[in-house]
C-alpha cells in the first residue's frame, strides 16, 4: 500500500541543489540524489540516510488544475498555484525521507503540507518535527 502527502505552494524551487540545501539548513540527514533533474521530476528520486535508501516517488502538479479537474478530490487546494506530490511504501526510511524532503520543501517556497492519510493541513513546523520523530526511531545510520 502506497501512502500520499503533497507540498502546495505558490513557487517551486529551481533545482535539486536548492531543495538538498533546504533539507541541510533543517539538519536532515537525508540526502537526495542529485543527478536527478528537478523540472522533469515524474516518479522515483533515490535519496539516502546514511547507506539506506530512504527515496520516494516525486510528482510537480498543477494545483488549480486538480481543483478544477478533480473537485471531490482537490477540495483541500486554496489558492495555490503548484503542487509536490510524494507517494511512499512501508519503509521507516522512506517515511522519514518524505517528511524530511517535504518540511524543508514547504519551508523553502513557503508553503504547508497536506497528508492525505489523515486529511490533516501542517505547517513546515509541524511537518518537521515528525520527521524528527521518526527519525529517532531509525536504525543508526553508517
Amino acid at each position: 500500500m502506497s501512502m500520499e502527502l503533497y507540498v502546495l505552494s505558490d513557487r517551486k524551487l529551481a533545482s535539486i541543489a536548492e531543495w538538498q540545501a533546504a533539507i541541510d539548513r533543517e539538519g536532515f540527514r537525508l540526502k537526495l540524489d542529485e543527478a536527478a533533474e528537478f523540472k522533469a521530476l515524474d516518479g522515483y528520486l533515490p535519496a539516502h540516510y546514511g547507506t539506506a535508501l530512504a527515496g520516494f516517488e516525486v510528482n510537480h502538479w498543477d494545483a488549480q488544475a486538480l481543483k478544477r479537474d478533480d473537485p471531490e478530490n482537490g477540495d483541500f487546494i486554496k489558492d495555490e498555484a503548484h503542487i509536490l506530490a510524494f507517494r511512499w511504501g512501508g519503509s521507516e526510511h522512506e517515511l522519514f525521507g518524505v517528511f524530511a524532503a517535504a518540511s524543508a520543501y514547504a519551508r523553502a517556497t513557503g508553503g504547508w503540507v497536506f497528508d492525505c492519510e489523515s486529511g490533516e493541513e501542517m505547517t513546515p513546523d509541524a511537518t518537521a518535527e515528525l520527521a524528527r520523530r521518526f527519525e529517532k526511531d531509525l536504525p543508526a545510520a553508517a
